[in-house]
Formats: C-alpha cells, structure tokens, sequence
C-alpha cells in the first residue's frame, strides 16, 4: 500500500492521493475503511477514483435522433409517414 491514511490527518491523507492509481485508491479506501473511516476522506477517495475512471473510458457516441414526419395525403392517396434521421 501506498499510505496508511490512519496514520494522518484527512487534510494530508488527501494530498497524498494525488498521483494514485486506481487500484492503489482502492488499497487505501479499504485501509481507512478499516481504520477510522473517516466519511470526509473515504468520499474524497471515491471522488478521485470516479475521475479516473472517467478519464479512461472511450467518449460515448451520441445516437441519431429519429425525426417522424408525417406528409398530408393528397385527395385519394393515403397518408404518407417517413423516419428521417437526424445527426
């Protein structure tokens, strides 16, 4: 493990988490979970881990949006319904 976070104050516990990685976050959660769990810091580590999880997963590709139009119908003819796809 990195640090042993019961061993200092939240305010240093937090600085020392910058530079983690995921898996080391999670060695340190689970050791102040243990120890004081202290909420202030296991939320500030929850927070660094959403971040860099965030960070490694691939940009979400928005879907086309479909559009339905209705055409009114001539005299006689049925009306028409069409799916236009939008971007």
């Amino acid at each position: 493990m990195s640090f042993d976070p019961s061993a200092v104050t939240v305010k240093e516990a937090v600085k020392q988490l910058s530079g983690l990685s995921d898996s080391e976050l999670s060695e340190v959660y689970d050791a102040e979970l243990d120890g004081k769990g202290r909420k202030s810091l296991l939320d500030e580590i929850t927070a660094k881990r959403d971040a860099l999880r965030e960070d490694a997963a691939p940009a979400a590709v928005a879907a086309p949006k479909r559009v339905l139009i209705r055409r009114p119908a001539r005299p006689g003819a049925a009306a028409a319904t069409y799916v236009k796809i939008v971007k």
